[in-house]
């Protein structure tokens, strides 16, 4: 049996890294960050990075991570799809020295859950760290790889998408982007590149969360991927009280066009298909009691439109079913009954003395 989750937090093998930026010589012999342009991995096994570069293209090549040895591929990738995870999405402002990270808070309590010192130089040279871990569904391995970013924009944009994910399931596919923007400060055009997170979840079950989560659904869509206009409409549109209609009707062909519209419109269930048909027997027997049989003692079958055929059917399938008759045994027993009459050619007024006739015989107990 696993321990328990409350006891032990479970967490995905991290494979490697998928870095923004490298390090790069300068004249005077040390180092600079520089950004790039496109994806970089890293990772201690040298088959995960020959796979990534045969994938995304690059050369795979050994590394030195400070003294680790490890793998690397600069990759020609902009956008790679990737699985986010749940609770693969850590963030805080940190400071980071020769010696590790010197400080860590939310930006007002640090880990230790003490307020922090606005005058700490350590607090005020403290950078926005993004951490997030994803999976790569074009890789053969099981586990994620995780990409951290340092900038504004990521720490605004992409917390936002992930915490939506959390809602939409455990594994969400995705697609991470780089992405070029602008700023134009001081008549100075400044370009740099921003990591992107792209859910793949449909408007329609964005909408879901949506109303999930605030008890209200949103407006429907319009243009392009909207809901065609009767879908709309049944959506937008508060549901018919079909039972009250059907009480208010005087005849058994309104009940049977109630019925049909809640059938079309996706709103009939077990128990209302109960209720109308309880109506429509009570209408029938009314109807049934108040003729007058003729001279040899019959009353005259009621007779509808033939628009109303499949409506009738629906009726008759209702009718047999509480008779224990399946599909085959109702159209076999139509048939007997109207001479030969299939079901699907039988015109309305045919449905609807075979309905009468079925009418009469016995529900069973």
């Amino acid at each position: 049996m696993p321990i328990s989750p409350i006891t032990l937090q479970r967490r995905h093998a991290e494979l490697g890294r998928i870095r923004l930026g490298n390090q790069v010589a300068t004249q005077s012999g040390r180092t600079r960050p520089n950004k790039l342009e496109h994806f970089r991995f890293t990772s201690p096994s040298e088959q995960y990075i020959r796979d990534l570069a045969n994938l995304y293209g690059g050369e795979a090549r050994q590394w030195d991570n400070n003294g680790k040895p490890e793998w690397e591929v600069f990759t020609t990738a902009q956008s790679i799809p990737v699985i986010v995870v749940k609770g693969g999405l850590s963030q805080w402002m940190e400071t980071w020295s020769g010696g590790g990270c010197t400080h860590r808070c939310d930006g007002q309590v640090g880990v230790d859950g003490e307020p922090c010192d606005p005058e700490d130089p350590n607090h005020l040279n403290a950078k926005p760290t993004t951490r997030l871990s994803v999976m790569l569904p074009e890789l053969e391995a099981v586990g994620v790889f995780r990409m951290e970013s340092h900038g504004w924009n990521a720490a605004a944009e992409i917390p936002a998408v992930a915490e939506l994910a959390q809602f939409v399931g455990e594994l969400v596919p995705a697609h991470l982007h780089l992405v070029e923007r602008r700023v134009v400060k001081d008549g100075q055009t400044s370009r740099f590149v921003v990591p992107v997170l792209d859910l793949h979840i449909g408007a329609q079950r964005l909408r879901e969360i949506v109303a999930e989560k605030s008890g209200q659904a949103l407006p429907p869509a319009e243009g392009a991927g909207a809901l065609e206009q009767g879908q709309r409409a049944a959506i937008e549109a508060p549901r018919p009280d079909y039972l009250a209609q059907a009480q208010e009707a005087s005849t058994i062909d309104t009940v049977r066009a109630i019925w049909k519209k809640a059938n079309d419109a996706g709103h009939m269930t077990d128990q209302l298909n109960a209720e109308l048909k309880q109506v429509g027997d009570a209408l029938l027997a009314a109807a049934k009691a108040a003729q007058q049989p003729d001279a040899d003692g019959a009353f005259e079958a009621e007779v509808v439109d033939d628009g109303d055929a499949d409506a009738i059917w629906q009726q008759v399938l209702l009718a047999g079913g509480r008779r224990e008759m399946s599909t085959e045994d109702l159209t076999e027993d139509f048939a007997a009954f109207s001479g030969g009459v299939t079901a699907s050619t039988a015109s309305a007024a045919e449905l609807s003395a075979y309905l009468v006739h079925l009418a009469d015989q016995a529900v069973p107990a």
